[in-house]
């Protein structure tokens, strides 16, 4: 079945895409700022004053100074904090102070209010724009909460400089009215570059939560390797090690079965080989049929007696592999860490609940050594329970003086 790709798929760049569209945007909106202080330029040019092009002159270039700091302040913040400490950096510095020399070069050589409103208030506009490009520049990588309390200064010096000019009833409100559109203009400002931080904030976590899922994958493979080689080489070299000592003591009788033995030994080496590949490869799976057959081979040659009891289930793959997985794992603790003369192996379909249970035995249990301390959690009972938990299965070990009693159980699931 196709999957179908989504538009935003077939975008490139994925969170520095992301970042760098930001970024782009970030700066293209500071570059707005110059647009505003045309209101400060047609009032100038609406005095005879000599002294008027020289102040244009002075608010031109603080205009162009503290554009490139709120650039600069923007390109810091993208990346890295404003403050080292408590201390602001640099830029933020110097930002804040050509803000104020902004506020009182307009103060000074710009004339008072010809209007109503923010509009129409050459000073209150050029008091807001620099107030509202610096908070706007802070937001990069200030909380948006400390910015509006920063940008609270930006409505009192508009509302106290229309005061100082005329402080009548009529001008009081119509202060108020500036000073609440100056902050509302502020708001907006800051309010949008604090949104387009948040989507790069967000974009850059999802980034770095795929990278840990992706290296989670690649631990969760070495776990699954590292446990698989710990199953199949454990097994395999257990027996090889039982065979031989078979093989070298009917070698040293002279009985010609000891070169059947070896045959035996190689066998199970070339098996290995092939399994361990297999587990690199991650196309191994084991065989309950063939594990119980290799479980009486080993035993017996371990002077282990076998005794299976009931038959293969028809079980669903996930379910019969990790009942092999069982099997191969008790084997492997008889083999080397008991001194058991007989093993007994239940298989049994409840009726009730409809589980398979499969039950290994034996009478050579050592305390203290790795076949009863797996009680606590052995790596190879620990592997075993995280199989069974796969497939909704469980785990249970018990020791009664020499006996120990492995028992396992999954759902009675088949292929259909």
């Amino acid at each position: 079945m196709r999957t179908r790709r989504r538009p935003g798929m077939a975008l490139a760049g994925g969170a520095r895409g992301v970042e760098t569209y930001t970024r782009v945007s970030l700066y293209s909106f500071v570059l707005l700022e110059p647009f505003f202080y045309l209101y400060a330029v047609a009032a100038l040019a609406g005095t005879d004053e000599v002294p008027a092009v020289g102040a244009a002159a002075v608010l031109a270039c603080l205009g162009l100074v503290h554009m490139a700091l709120c650039l600069g302040t923007i390109h810091v913040g993208f990346d890295e904090p404003l403050t080292t400490g408590r201390r602001p950096r640099p830029v933020v510095v110097a930002l804040l102070a050509v803000t104020g020399a902004v506020w009182l070069v307009s103060v000074l050589v710009l004339p008072a209010a010809v209007g109503g409103g923010l509009m129409g208030d050459p000073r209150s506009m050029m008091i807001a724009v620099a107030g509202a490009a610096t908070c706007g520049a802070l937001a990069v990588a200030t909380p948006i909460r400390r910015v509006l309390t920063v940008g609270l200064a930006v409505p009192v010096v508009v509302i106290g400089v229309r005061l100082a000019s005329d402080a009548s009833a009529g001008t009081v409100a119509s202060a108020l009215g500036t000073g609440l559109g100056a902050y509302v203009f502020l708001l907006f400002w800051a309010s949008t570059v604090r949104l387009s931080m948040w989507i790069v904030e967000v974009v850059r976590e999802l980034d770095t939560a795929r990278q840990a899922s992706a290296r989670l994958a690649v631990a969760e493979e070495r776990l699954r390797i590292a446990r698989d080689m710990h199953d199949v080489v454990g097994r395999a070299l257990s027996a090889v090690a039982v065979k031989s000592e078979l093989a070298a003591a009917l070698a040293r009788r002279g009985d010609p079965r000891g070169a059947d033995e070896m045959d035996d030994v190689r066998t199970l080496a070339q098996d290995s080989l092939r399994e361990v590949r297999g587990v690199v490869a991650g196309y191994r799976a084991a065989d309950l049929s063939t594990e119980l057959d290799g479980a009486r081979s080993v035993l017996r040659a371990a002077g282990v007696t076998v005794r299976v009891v009931g038959e293969v289930p028809e079980l669903a793959a996930p379910q019969a592999d990790a009942l092999a997985w069982v099997v191969r794992e008790a084997v492997t603790n008889i083999v080397r860490h008991s001194a058991a003369r007989e093993c007994r192996i239940d298989l049994d379909r409840q009726e009730e609940t409809g589980e398979m249970v499969l039950r290994v035995s034996n009478d050579g249990a050592r305390v203290g050594v790795a076949g009863v301390a797996g009680l606590e959690g052995g790596a190879g009972l620990v592997g075993l329970r995280e199989r069974l938990a796969a497939v909704g299965g469980a785990l249970d070990v018990a020791a009664d003086g020499d006996r120990f009693v492995l028992t396992a159980r999954v759902p009675g699931e088949v292929d259909g």
